[in-house]
């Protein structure tokens, strides 16, 4: 194996190759998925055999015909985190079985649009569940994501992910999932999450359509939302709220020319201060969150914990972090399906 290689799955198209892989690593697990893509395959492409007997249809003269034209169309992906070769059919028929079963609650037009979409999603506790999310749903073959942190035990309540992971940057943990949902995926890893620099220059040569942003710093949420106005590409957040969630859309590409509802002049200012945990947790209930009133009381408990140190971190919720994914999920579909009135959502609480 390829230094490098190590977390990204590895296609090998020839199957003498595969043959002296397997010989050669005698702890491979091989899997044939193939076997089983191809009948359901068969069923998408030949509507007439749908509903009858699938056992009497396996026989028929049409499936074997098919069987016998696809019957080199094939590869084999290796999973290197988990010793797994996969036998599966190649990326144009591989995205029609993903995607068969979002019709028509999303159209081929759309799923095609959808799936050329170019997304950045950085931090990756909450945008962890939203990148995998839009992978379920064939958003975004092509997928940048970003953390520098690695993972911890305390994350295992809303990051999917295992005990055997931890100490792995959330990255790599994300990609993983990403891959095994989709060999065919593109997926950028910013191991060193981002910054002014490194996000410029991916706006500047046109890597993103929309940005995902999840991240910690409260300055850098608003150098990215800056950036974002300079380049006019929207900005989707999500932000725990108890068992609820908070959305925000900022639509720069629609002409949106403020931060959180606020004027730059705002902002600004608090860039030139030194805020402390105290003022920190008042902008992001009040700014954020959208007030007091909308915090949910537990959640505010802890803020008050975190501002005196008796919690290490802000309280969050595998839950909410899930629930965060949908609808992050959504709102960035219905952006791209061209849904205008999508244009500036602020404070909109949503509660499971």
């Amino acid at each position: 194996m390829k230094k490098g290689l190590e977390d990204k799955p590895v296609f090998i198209k020839n199957e003498k190759l595969v043959k002296e892989f397997l010989r050669k690593n005698k702890h491979i697990i091989y899997v044939d998925a193939f076997s089983h893509q191809v009948k359901e395959l068969f069923f998408i492409k030949n509507h007439e055999f749908i509903g009858q007997n699938k056992e009497e249809v396996y026989k028929s003269p049409s499936f074997l015909k098919f069987l016998k034209d696809i019957k080199g169309k094939y590869t084999h992906v290796y999973y290197p985190w988990n010793h797994t070769l996969v036998k599966i059919v190649t990326k144009d028929d591989y995205l029609t079985l993903k995607t068969n079963r979002n019709q028509d609650l999303i159209t081929k037009e759309q799923q095609k649009k959808l799936s050329d979409l170019k997304l950045g999603v950085f931090g990756m506790s909450v945008g962890s569940n939203i990148a995998f999310v839009l992978t379920q749903a064939g958003i975004s073959n092509n997928i940048t994501i970003a953390d520098f942190d690695n993972l911890d035990t305390t994350n295992l309540n809303r990051i999917l992910a295992g005990v055997y992971q931890v100490g792995l940057n959330k990255t790599i943990v994300a990609s993983r999932r990403i891959y095994e949902d989709n060999p065919f995926a593109k997926v950028t890893l910013m191991q060193k999450g981002v910054n002014v620099k490194n996000l410029e220059i991916l706006l500047k040569n046109k890597k993103l359509d929309c940005i995902v942003e999840e991240i910690d710093s409260f300055m850098m949420k608003i150098e990215i939302r800056l950036l974002a106005m300079k380049y006019k590409i929207p900005v989707v957040m999500i932000t725990d709220n108890g068992d609820g969630i908070v959305l925000h859309i900022e639509r720069y590409d629609l002409g949106y020319n403020k931060i959180f509802d606020k004027d730059l002049s705002y902002w600004n200012e608090l860039k030139e201060k030194k805020l402390g945990r105290e003022e920190m947790g008042g902008i992001i209930m009040n700014d954020i969150v959208g007030g007091m009133d909308r915090v949910d009381p537990n959640m505010f408990e802890s803020v008050k914990k975190v501002i005196s140190k008796e919690l290490v971190s802000w309280p969050q919720l595998g839950s909410a972090a899930i629930y965060g994914g949908v609808v992050a999920t959504f709102a960035i579909k219905e952006i791209f399906k061209n849904n205008k009135e999508l244009y500036i959502i602020k404070h909109f609480n949503l509660s499971i």
